[in-house]
């Protein structure tokens, strides 16, 4: 299951952004992809790689992310 992180900045009082800390089945069932298409736009020979964070073998997504939402963005738009 997803679960809530905030993403404070240095020297700031509050926090800047709730964001969910997904894994790539629940990135995939959101965005309804196959968790392998998710996993293939995160390596470096992708076009335009889905922002992620590694831990060694894990990738995880910033959902509610300023970076994932303009993934999202130009993705929608057909910008690559």
């Amino acid at each position: 299951m997803a679960e809530l992180a905030t993403i404070r900045r240095p020297g700031a009082d509050q926090p800047t952004t709730q964001v969910e800390i997904l894994d790539a089945a629940e990135l995939g069932a959101r965005l309804k992809l196959p968790k392998s298409w998710i996993l293939e736009a995160t390596r470096s020979r992708a076009v335009d790689p889905i922002p992620c964070l590694r831990f060694g073998k894990y990738v995880r997504f910033r959902w509610g992310s300023r970076e994932l939402a303009a993934w999202l963005e130009r993705r929608a738009s057909g910008k690559q």
